[in-house]
């Protein structure tokens, strides 16, 4: 289960991605009622960003990077992961990878 996060929390990306697409990442969302963020025109380095949190606390951000161009939401890209930490990272994988075999 995912939450919509009561606050900003600082994170950076540790290297770990996930690959999907952009409508699967909105279908999560919907599926919580958590918002998100979308500029889908290629003009900044992100498209989309999503932030979540789970019961447990953990809060980890999604998001495209340094696309430079509208992403097909259909269309499967990389999205980083951003979390406190590398571990935290692979925790908050699991938990995307394993809500979106859901979808």
């Amino acid at each position: 289960m995912l939450l919509q996060p009561d606050k900003f929390y600082a994170t950076s990306y540790h290297g770990v991605a996930i690959h999907t697409t952009p409508n699967k990442l909105i279908e999560l969302c919907e599926k919580y009622n958590i918002k998100y963020e979308e500029y889908n025109d290629g003009e900044d380095k992100t498209n989309f960003d999503f932030e979540f949190q789970t019961p447990e606390g953990l809060y980890f951000t999604v998001y495209d990077w340094k696309e430079y161009k509208k992403l097909k939401k259909d269309r499967e890209y990389e999205f980083h992961i951003g979390a406190k930490d590398k571990l935290d990272s692979w925790d908050a994988y699991d938990i995307l990878f394993s809500e979106l075999m859901e979808l």
